[in-house]
C-alpha cells in the first residue's frame, strides 16, 4: 500500500510540468468590440502566437465586468491580461489585483514615456489614448465656435435648436469630461453644473451609448456631437459632410488601460510586451486611429495627421476623480437627469 502511495505520488509530481504547460497552453485576453477586437487579433495576439507559439483567447468585456470578475477571485484570476478605464485600473492596483510592471518582465516598457504610467504606480499601462473632441455636420455649422465655452453658451442660447448631443456624466468617461470643464471654469463645479443644466433644453439627448451617440449623427439627427476623436476623425474620413475639430484650449486625454491581474501565469508578460511593440503599436494605431504610446514609433504622415498630438490633451486627476464621482453622480441624477 505504500508503495502504491509512493508510485501515485512520484506520477503526480512528475505530471506537474506537463499539466502546467497544459494550463498555459493559451491566454485569456480582453479588449472592447468592432475595431478594437479586430486590431487585437492581427496586431496583439498575431505578435503573440509568432512569439510564444501560442494562441491568446480574446474575450469582449467592459470595465466594470472584468473588476467584478478580478475581486471575486483574488489572486487567480480568470483573466491573464485586462483592458480597463483609467479610474479602475487605479482601484485594481489599490487593491492588489494587478502585477507591477517592469521592464525585467516587459521590456518595451522602456519606451513608454512615464506620463501613461505614473498615475497608476506601473500597475497598469496606457496602451493607446484619445481625446473627446467635436463632430460637426458642416452643412449645417459651417463655421462652428472656436472654443468650448463659446460652444457651450451658444447651444445654451438654443443657436443650433435641439440638435446637440454632449456626453452624460453617467457613461465612463463623462466623469472625466466633467472634470475637464472644470478646468475651463477655474475649477468651479458649480459653474459646470449650471452650465450643463442651462444647454439641457437644447439637448436631443446627453448621451451615454457611444454606438447610439454615432448613430443619431450618422442618421443627421442632431448637428452637434462631442465623441472622441479617433472614431470622429474616421467617421468625417468616410462622410465628407461631418467634420471634426478640437476646440481650444485642447481636450482630455481618455485612455484604455493595459494590465495583468495577479497570480495570472508569467506567459501573460508576452502578451503584454506584444502590445507595447512597436510593430504591434503601428498597426494599432492605423486600424483605430487613436494614438499610441511607444516612443520609438513613426507615424506616417498621412496618419499623423489624423491623431491628436499628445500636447493637445489634458490627463486628468484620476484620484481627485475618484473622491468626486459620487458627489457629481448624485448631483446629476438630482439637477440633470
Amino acid at each position: 500500500m505504500a508503495l502504491n502511495r509512493l508510485l501515485c505520488l512520484a506520477a503526480l509530481i512528475a505530471s506537474a510540468p506537463f499539466a502546467a504547460a497544459v494550463a498555459q497552453d493559451k491566454i485569456v485576453v480582453t479588449s472592447s468590440g468592432g475595431v478594437w477586437l479586430e486590431s487585437a487579433k492581427a496586431n496583439f495576439a498575431a505578435c503573440f502566437k509568432e512569439r510564444t507559439g501560442k494562441e491568446a483567447e480574446i474575450l469582449l468585456s467592459a470595465s466594470n465586468e472584468i473588476m467584478q470578475k478580478l475581486r471575486a477571485s483574488p489572486g487567480k484570476p480568470p483573466l491573464d491580461v485586462v483592458v480597463l478605464s483609467e479610474t479602475d485600473a487605479i482601484r485594481a492596483g489599490q487593491e492588489g489585483l494587478l502585477e507591477k510592471i517592469t521592464v525585467e518582465k516587459v521590456p518595451n516598457i522602456k519606451d513608454v514615456p512615464e506620463v501613461f504610467r505614473k498615475q497608476w504606480n506601473d500597475f497598469a499601462t496606457i496602451q493607446n489614448f484619445g481625446a473627446m473632441i467635436v463632430m460637426v455636420n458642416g452643412e449645417k455649422v459651417p463655421n462652428p465656435p472656436k472654443d468650448w465655452k463659446t460652444l457651450i453658451d451658444e447651444v445654451a442660447a438654443g443657436k443650433y435648436g435641439k440638435r446637440v448631443s454632449f456626453p452624460s456624466l453617467t457613461m465612463p468617461w463623462g466623469p472625466m469630461f466633467t472634470w475637464f470643464l472644470t478646468t475651463l471654469y477655474d475649477g468651479n463645479e458649480d459653474m459646470v453644473f449650471q452650465k450643463y443644466k442651462a444647454m439641457l433644453p437644447n439637448i436631443a439627448k446627453y448621451w451615454v451609448s457611444p454606438v447610439e451617440a454615432l448613430n443619431m449623427f450618422a442618421a443627421k439627427e442632431i448637428d452637434i456631437l462631442v465623441y472622441w476623436d479617433g472614431r470622429a476623425y474616421a467617421f468625417a474620413e468616410e462622410n465628407k459632410w461631418a467634420k471634426a475639430y478640437i476646440p481650444e484650449p485642447g481636450a482630455f486625454q481618455s485612455a484604455a488601460m493595459l494590465a495583468k491581474p495577479k497570480g495570472a501565469p508569467d506567459l501573460a508578460w508576452q502578451y503584454v510586451d506584444c502590445v507595447l511593440s512597436p510593430k504591434a503599436q503601428l498597426g494599432h494605431a492605423q486600424m483605430v486611429k487613436y494614438p499610441i504610446v511607444n516612443s520609438t514609433v513613426v507615424y506616417p504622415p498621412a496618419l499623423k495627421a489624423q491623431l491628436t498630438p499628445l500636447e493637445r490633451v489634458r490627463q486628468p486627476d484620476f484620484q481627485v476623480i475618484i473622491q468626486k464621482v459620487p458627489g457629481w453622480l448624485d448631483r446629476w441624477n438630482r439637477e440633470i437627469r
